[in-house]
């Protein structure tokens, strides 16, 4: 083979091989800007769910301030509804003692004749069976009075007591264990009783010895 053969061949080779490195090259080029293309698809996508990922955190803070807010509302409706309801009972309650107290205080006159004229009634007219009705009255009264709460002011032999008693007058006793003692009832008069506490409606009438 001649020198310029060679040379030829060899020059051959040489071009071959530059186009070879130049073709790696492009194809290398190439297969970079593709990582990079997806290099920065992937970072686009990533603040676009960070970006996605605060949008939701605010969006559950502000959910969450609702949900607190309207539960404090509701604790609050709760509570004046409550507050309401209890009134309103306490009210409907007072309502009705006011106008027990009103019709007691109507009959109890009333009452209290049919009871002392039935204890002044003889003994053997009680059991004769044509007032034996009068009998039955007076059972009714008292099971009505005992069923209203209604208890009998305790007056004779009893300190007076400026709430429970009106001294209508008094009488002068030489025994010092008999004095400031009720002696005598004039009228009797009633204690309402209700969850633990008294209620005068009127006070007993009665004479007191000094």
């Amino acid at each position: 083979m001649s020198k310029k053969n060679n040379e030829h061949k060899k020059d051959k080779e040489l071009s071959s091989k530059t186009k070879d490195v130049k073709s790696n090259a492009i194809y290398n080029t190439k297969d970079l800007e593709e990582e990079l293309k997806k290099d920065i698809k992937i970072y686009e996508d990533l603040e676009k769910l960070e970006k996605e990922n605060e949008n939701l955190k605010k969006q559950l803070e502000e959910q969450e301030d609702i949900l607190k807010n309207t539960q404090l509302q509701y604790i609050s409706l709760k509570n004046e509804f409550d507050s309401f309801s209890h009134r309103v009972k306490k009210n409907e309650e007072k309502q009705k003692e006011d106008i027990f107290e009103k019709i007691i205080l109507k009959m109890l006159p009333i009452i209290e004749l049919f009871l002392s004229s039935y204890e002044l009634l003889p003994e053997e007219f009680k059991w004769n069976k044509w007032t034996e009705w009068l009998d039955i009255i007076n059972k009714k009264i008292n099971s009505f009075l005992n069923e209203s709460n209604m208890e009998v002011i305790k007056t004779i032999w009893e300190d007076p007591d400026e709430t429970k008693h009106e001294i209508l007058g008094m009488e002068p006793v030489k025994s010092k264990k008999k004095k400031n003692k009720i002696i005598k009832e004039v009228k009797k008069w009633y204690i309402l009783k209700k969850d633990g506490k008294e209620k005068i409606l009127e006070p007993a009438k009665v004479i007191v010895w000094i």
